[in-house]
């Protein structure tokens, strides 16, 4: 029990520190779509920590509650959120669907499905190499290149690495695959395109359906 106690502060700070350390770096005068990657990456190594050192569904109820908690800072106190927000329609509730793909990746994934490392590829998908595609994208703007082959390339990449952590890794490449298409080619919802739902959904699915046939 102290080590899951260990463990969930340790993901809560990891959490707590992406979202500080996003906003100082925004008052500092960085470009909003350098600090908003920031919580992205850390609350990536918040999920790990979750799903090494914590039950599925204690792991489950804190993502929950994490996102409940950036969901009443969206609503209520949005100065809190300063340095996550975006300006793209990707990035209109990204700050909320984050927290909240992931806490459904770890329902399903794992808590369902009884494998971590289904809930958490998926994930990583979303928090690193979503990130790697943005990051690239800001880049190429910058230098006048293509700013849709580039960054799907480099997440299709970034997401091929992380598939290693899925065994067998074809299954995790091909979810690394429609995690990159995904990103690519996220369809309009109610006006708002957002590829953090579609990452996840879209990787698991398919990583899931393999998973299990292949048994």
């Amino acid at each position: 029990m102290l080590g899951q106690a260990y463990a969930a502060t340790g993901v809560v700070t990891l959490a707590t520190a992406g979202l500080l350390a996003s906003n100082f770096l925004f008052d500092k005068g960085l470009n909003a779509s350098l600090s908003r990657r920031v919580p992205g990456v850390l609350g990536g190594f918040a999920f790990l920590v979750a799903v090494l050192w914590l039950g599925p569904w204690t792991a489950t109820a804190l993502s929950g509650a994490l996102s409940l908690f950036i969901l009443v800072l969206r609503l209520r106190f949005r100065r809190g959120l300063r340095g996550v927000r975006g300006n793209l329609p990707t990035q209109v509730w990204a700050e909320v669907s984050y927290p909240l793909a992931g806490t459904v990746s770890l329902a399903v994934g794992w808590g369902l499905l009884g494998d971590r490392w289904l809930a958490f590829v998926p994930i990583a998908f979303m928090a690193w190499g979503d990130s790697v595609a943005g990051l690239t994208r800001d880049f190429s703007r910058r230098r006048g290149t293509d700013v849709k082959t580039v960054p799907s390339t480099a997440m299709l990449a970034s997401c091929l690495a992380i598939g290693v952590l899925f065994q067998p890794y074809w299954i995790g490449a091909l979810g690394a695959t429609f995690a990159a298409g995904a990103e690519r080619f996220s369809p309009r919802v109610l006006s708002v395109r957002d590829d953090n739902w579609t990452v996840v959904a879209a990787s698991l699915a398919v990583m899931a359906i393999l998973a299990r046939t292949a048994v």
